[in-house]
């Protein structure tokens, strides 16, 4: 493929995932995306939400949720009031 294409393609990635783009505190991981899409769109992969849905689901596999919160609150609760309810 030519540079022109290529440049064109990456131009088109860059201004969709912009559009798509809901974490402005995170710019890095953005551009991290927009190589992701814009690689695996060459490879004629998917369309481009699809892609980024795709590179967000993977970065978000170790993410914690709401649960996860309260189970630990819980379990930092309970060894709290172990370390002051035991006898020495």
């Amino acid at each position: 493929m030519s540079n022109e294409y290529n440049d064109k393609i990456m131009e088109q990635v860059r201004d969709r995932v912009e559009e798509l783009w809901q974490l402005p505190s995170r710019p890095d991981l953005k551009e991290d995306c927009i190589d992701y899409v814009y690689t695996e769109y060459l490879n004629y992969e998917s369309a481009i939400h699809v892609l980024v849905i795709r590179f967000l689901s993977q970065h978000c596999g170790q993410a914690v949720s709401s649960a996860d919160y309260k189970q630990m609150a819980k379990e930092s609760l309970n060894a709290q009031r172990n370390h002051y309810t035991k006898e020495d």
